[in-house]
Protein backbone atom coordinates (compact mmCIF):
# COMPACT_ATOMS: atom_id res chain seq x y z
CA UNK A 1 0.00 0.00 0.00
CA UNK A 2 3.04 2.27 0.95
CA UNK A 3 4.60 1.47 -2.08
CA UNK A 4 1.04 2.10 -4.21
CA UNK A 5 0.52 5.74 -2.72
CA UNK A 6 4.68 6.40 -3.46
CA UNK A 7 3.59 5.45 -6.84
CA UNK A 8 0.71 7.64 -7.11
CA UNK A 9 2.53 10.98 -5.76
CA UNK A 10 5.49 10.16 -8.11
CA UNK A 11 3.21 10.14 -10.73
CA UNK A 12 1.63 13.64 -9.31
CA UNK A 13 4.76 15.07 -9.22
CA UNK A 14 6.08 14.37 -12.29
CA UNK A 15 2.77 15.53 -14.22
CA UNK A 16 3.06 18.48 -12.03
CA UNK A 17 6.40 19.20 -13.46
CA UNK A 18 5.27 18.56 -17.21
CA UNK A 19 2.20 21.41 -17.23
CA UNK A 20 4.64 23.55 -15.49
CA UNK A 21 7.34 23.33 -18.71
CA UNK A 22 3.78 24.06 -20.82
CA UNK A 23 2.83 20.37 -21.65
CA UNK A 24 -0.94 19.59 -21.35
CA UNK A 25 -1.54 16.31 -19.50
CA UNK A 26 -3.94 13.43 -21.72
CA UNK A 27 -6.39 10.83 -20.51
CA UNK A 28 -6.03 7.35 -20.56
CA UNK A 29 -7.20 7.13 -24.43
CA UNK A 30 -4.43 9.98 -25.29
CA UNK A 31 -6.94 12.91 -25.57
CA UNK A 32 -6.01 15.93 -24.12
CA UNK A 33 -7.38 16.43 -21.00
CA UNK A 34 -8.23 20.14 -20.26
CA UNK A 35 -9.89 19.88 -16.74
CA UNK A 36 -6.97 17.90 -14.91
CA UNK A 37 -4.34 20.31 -16.80
CA UNK A 38 -6.18 23.34 -15.43
CA UNK A 39 -6.00 21.89 -11.96
CA UNK A 40 -2.47 21.57 -12.53
CA UNK A 41 -2.05 24.96 -13.75
CA UNK A 42 -3.91 26.07 -10.58
CA UNK A 43 -1.74 23.98 -8.21
CA UNK A 44 1.03 25.29 -9.66
CA UNK A 45 -0.37 29.07 -9.33
CA UNK A 46 -1.05 28.32 -5.67
CA UNK A 47 2.45 26.91 -4.92
CA UNK A 48 4.43 30.03 -6.45
CA UNK A 49 2.22 32.50 -4.75
CA UNK A 50 2.73 30.28 -0.99
CA UNK A 51 6.15 30.30 -2.12
CA UNK A 52 6.03 34.32 -2.78
CA UNK A 53 4.59 34.28 0.40
CA UNK A 54 7.50 32.68 2.78
CA UNK A 55 9.89 34.59 0.69
CA UNK A 56 8.43 37.96 1.60
CA UNK A 57 7.92 37.07 5.05
CA UNK A 58 11.16 35.51 5.73
CA UNK A 59 12.78 39.18 3.92
CA UNK A 60 10.53 41.17 6.35
CA UNK A 61 12.15 38.87 9.26
CA UNK A 62 15.36 39.32 8.14
CA UNK A 63 14.93 42.82 8.04
CA UNK A 64 13.38 43.41 11.85
CA UNK A 65 16.30 41.33 13.19
CA UNK A 66 18.71 43.63 11.34
CA UNK A 67 17.23 46.75 12.75
CA UNK A 68 16.86 45.59 16.11
CA UNK A 69 20.63 44.43 15.91
CA UNK A 70 21.95 48.21 14.75
CA UNK A 71 24.85 48.85 16.55
CA UNK A 72 24.58 52.34 18.41
CA UNK A 73 26.72 54.30 15.93
CA UNK A 74 23.88 53.42 12.99
CA UNK A 75 22.19 56.27 11.49
CA UNK A 76 18.81 55.16 10.74
CA UNK A 77 15.94 56.75 8.57
CA UNK A 78 12.08 55.95 7.59
CA UNK A 79 13.66 53.47 5.13
CA UNK A 80 15.76 51.39 7.54
CA UNK A 81 12.22 50.13 9.45
CA UNK A 82 10.51 47.10 8.38
CA UNK A 83 7.17 48.37 7.83
CA UNK A 84 4.82 45.79 8.00
CA UNK A 85 3.07 46.23 4.72
CA UNK A 86 4.05 44.93 0.52
CA UNK A 87 6.25 47.47 -0.35
CA UNK A 88 8.05 50.42 1.00
CA UNK A 89 5.46 53.07 2.57
CA UNK A 90 6.55 56.67 2.02
CA UNK A 91 4.76 58.24 5.09
CA UNK A 92 2.49 57.09 7.88
CA UNK A 93 -1.03 57.91 5.83
CA UNK A 94 0.48 54.31 4.14
CA UNK A 95 0.47 52.45 6.55
CA UNK A 96 -3.43 51.74 6.95
CA UNK A 97 -5.46 48.82 8.54
CA UNK A 98 -6.12 47.15 4.77
CA UNK A 99 -2.44 47.12 4.26
CA UNK A 100 -1.61 46.15 7.46
CA UNK A 101 -4.15 43.64 7.81
CA UNK A 102 -3.05 41.85 4.35
CA UNK A 103 0.49 41.99 5.13
CA UNK A 104 -0.01 40.36 8.55
CA UNK A 105 -2.26 37.60 7.57
CA UNK A 106 -0.52 36.51 4.61
CA UNK A 107 1.14 33.63 6.04
CA UNK A 108 -2.59 31.98 7.25
CA UNK A 109 -2.80 31.62 3.83
CA UNK A 110 -0.19 28.84 3.25
CA UNK A 111 -1.37 25.65 2.85
CA UNK A 112 0.08 24.22 6.76
CA UNK A 113 0.31 27.33 8.53
CA UNK A 114 0.10 27.51 11.91
CA UNK A 115 -1.10 30.11 14.08
CA UNK A 116 -4.57 32.41 14.37
CA UNK A 117 -5.61 36.01 13.28
CA UNK A 118 -5.60 36.96 17.24
CA UNK A 119 -1.99 35.61 17.63
CA UNK A 120 -0.86 37.53 14.45
CA UNK A 121 -2.12 40.57 15.81
CA UNK A 122 -0.74 40.50 19.46
CA UNK A 123 2.70 39.34 18.38
CA UNK A 124 2.38 42.61 16.57
CA UNK A 125 1.20 44.53 19.30
CA UNK A 126 3.98 43.66 20.94
CA UNK A 127 6.55 44.61 18.45
CA UNK A 128 4.79 47.99 17.46
CA UNK A 129 3.16 49.07 20.70
CA UNK A 130 4.63 52.92 20.84
CA UNK A 131 5.82 52.83 24.62
CA UNK A 132 7.59 49.53 23.75
CA UNK A 133 9.08 50.50 20.44
CA UNK A 134 13.06 50.73 21.10
CA UNK A 135 14.02 54.47 22.03
CA UNK A 136 17.76 53.49 21.40
CA UNK A 137 17.31 52.77 18.43
CA UNK A 138 14.73 56.33 17.92
CA UNK A 139 17.78 58.05 19.13
CA UNK A 140 19.87 57.28 16.37
CA UNK A 141 17.64 59.69 13.88
CA UNK A 142 17.01 63.36 12.77
CA UNK A 143 14.85 64.95 14.88
CA UNK A 144 12.59 65.32 12.12
CA UNK A 145 13.11 61.13 10.81
CA UNK A 146 12.32 60.72 14.26
CA UNK A 147 9.03 62.68 14.14
CA UNK A 148 7.82 61.15 10.60
CA UNK A 149 8.53 57.27 12.20
CA UNK A 150 6.98 58.04 15.75
CA UNK A 151 3.83 58.71 13.70
CA UNK A 152 4.28 55.89 11.58
CA UNK A 153 4.57 53.78 14.43
CA UNK A 154 1.30 55.35 16.10
CA UNK A 155 -0.67 54.87 12.38
CA UNK A 156 0.90 50.95 12.78
CA UNK A 157 -0.41 50.38 16.27
CA UNK A 158 -3.91 52.35 15.80
CA UNK A 159 -4.30 49.74 12.94
CA UNK A 160 -3.39 46.87 14.19
CA UNK A 161 -6.53 48.44 17.38
CA UNK A 162 -8.51 49.01 13.88
CA UNK A 163 -8.42 45.17 12.80
CA UNK A 164 -8.50 43.69 16.51
CA UNK A 165 -11.61 45.28 16.68
CA UNK A 166 -12.97 44.07 13.57
CA UNK A 167 -11.69 40.06 14.43
CA UNK A 168 -13.27 40.71 17.60
CA UNK A 169 -17.02 41.77 15.69
CA UNK A 170 -16.27 39.11 12.68
CA UNK A 171 -15.36 35.78 15.00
Amino acid sequence: RQRREREQQQIWLNELEWVRSGGILRDKHGRRDMERTEEMRKEIWLQEEEQRIQELWESYENRWRKFMSAGPNASLSWEDIPWPVYGSPSSPADLDADAIAQFIFATLLVRGSTGSKKEKIRSFFLRWHPDKFPAALLSQTSEEEREKILDGVSSVFMSLKLIQDVEKRTS
